[in-house]
């Protein structure tokens, strides 16, 4: 059963405050009891599928190890490098890209690469869920959406929006879509660079003037906008429109594999004992190889981090689907079910941690030579102690002499 209370919803611009409206939802003891058991199976993929996250995050390849390795290329023996991990210091230079008709043609600068943002005042659809036990264990799910104006990279369709009386987002103005060019002529130090090769980090942000911008447009930290309104009180389909760039003979490093007088995507392994691959091509805005590595491994622990935490979470969701039986009976009675439920999800907790931390710590034994033999070092001297404490238990008692 459903019903939809309407609410009102005004297209006004500047101050983005929202609008909401609720769609009650109600499911009895048998849905709910079903939808749990469906769960079991899912929470159980979700457990699995975590610990193969957990594990991959923990064997897969550091880039830093690919730069490690990597070579500095000369033109002096760019022969003998063939086909192998390169990294090469210079300036990176190619042809300038074309602007647009938001830029100045009167530019002072060489644009090599340069990426346009696109953001658009618009109604975005937010959607959120109260849930309460009903007498019986059925539940009713209030379900509220919430309208609000925002600065958005892409406008919602506004026919989809699920509420009564939704608002409404303008049509999109042609010539207004985000772009990212890269001259196809790039070079450093005498040596060809495809146009796919990674940019990241190397980018800076353009910062407009009146001198800078076509006329007629107006700008405010960082961003260009149509209207003088559009900076301080937005109203709906304004866009705003930011540029990042990177100038003709930008010092940096590029790191891949030599193929001729072109540096390439580097195809490398992970160096432990379990064997992984990824690639990487790519642009570094720094001046030393040993600040490339740097920024690698920051990038690597920042990444083996969030996928931990993605991971635990997954597994964490996984725990509490498969406790969902048992709360879908306990609703009958609501202040069981409120115990049941604070006891299950300290289980599921609990669970979750000790198998996300035995799942990474047994990734990390298996990936390491050292600590693999440290682990059967230490198995082996557990089970050899095992072996001599029955000898002697044995021996004691053969020569033990029974008093009568």
């Amino acid at each position: 059963m459903r019903s939809n209370l309407g609410r009102s919803a005004r297209n006004i611009g500047g101050s983005g405050m929202g609008n909401s409206g609720q769609v009650v939802q109600r499911q009895g003891f048998f849905r709910n009891f079903l939808n749990s058991i469906i769960g079991v199976f899912i929470g159980i993929l979700f457990i699995f599928g975590s610990c193969f996250l957990l594990f991959w995050n923990e064997v897969r390849p550091n880039p830093a190890d690919a730069a490690r390795m990597a070579t500095e290329l000369t033109p002096a023996n760019s022969s003998a490098l063939q086909n192998q991990a390169v990294w090469v210091r210079g300036a990176l230079t190619g042809t300038q890209v074309g602007l647009d008709q938001f830029l100045s043609a009167d530019l002072n600068k060489e644009f090599i690469a340069l990426e346009r943002v696109i953001e658009r005042w618009v109604w975005v659809e937010e959607e959120h869920r109260t849930e309460r036990d009903r007498l019986g264990g059925g539940t009713e799910t209030i379900i509220t959406y919430e309208y609000n104006l925002k600065w958005s990279t892409s406008t919602p369709n506004s026919s989809q929006f699920r509420g009564q009386n939704a608002p409404e987002n303008p049509a999109e103005k042609p010539g207004f879509t985000r772009f990212s060019r890269v001259a196809n002529d790039l070079t450093i130090a005498g040596f060809n660079l495809g146009s796919n090769i990674t940019l990241r980090g190397a980018y800076t942000q353009f910062i407009p003037t009146a001198t800078t911008i076509a006329a007629g447009l107006v700008f405010n930290e960082g961003y260009i906008y149509e209207y003088d309104r559009a900076i301080t009180a937005p109203a709906v389909g304004d866009y705003r429109i930011s540029y990042w760039y990177i100038e003709n003979n930008t010092d940096g490093i590029a790191l891949g594999r030599l193929n001729g007088q072109q540096i390439e995507q580097l195809d490398f392994r992970s160096t432990g004992l379990i064997k992984t691959s990824s690639t990487i091509y790519r642009f570094f805005n720094a001046p030393t190889i040993n600040q490339v590595i740097s920024i690698l491994d920051s990038e690597n622990r920042t990444l083996t981090l969030i996928l931990r935490i993605v991971g635990y979470a997954i597994m964490l969701v996984g725990f509490t689907m498969l406790f969902g039986p048992i709360q879908a009976i306990a609703r009958i009675i609501p202040l069981i079910k409120m115990i049941t439920g604070k006891i299950t999800f300290l289980i599921a907790i609990i669970f979750s941690l000790v198998l996300s931390l035995v799942v990474i710590v047994v990734a990390n034994i298996l990936n390491s030579l050292i600590a693999l033999l440290f682990v059967l070092a230490l198995v082996g001297a557990l089970i050899g102690f095992g072996v001599y404490r029955g000898k002697k238990k044995k021996e004691t008692a053969a020569n033990s002499v029974p008093i009568t």
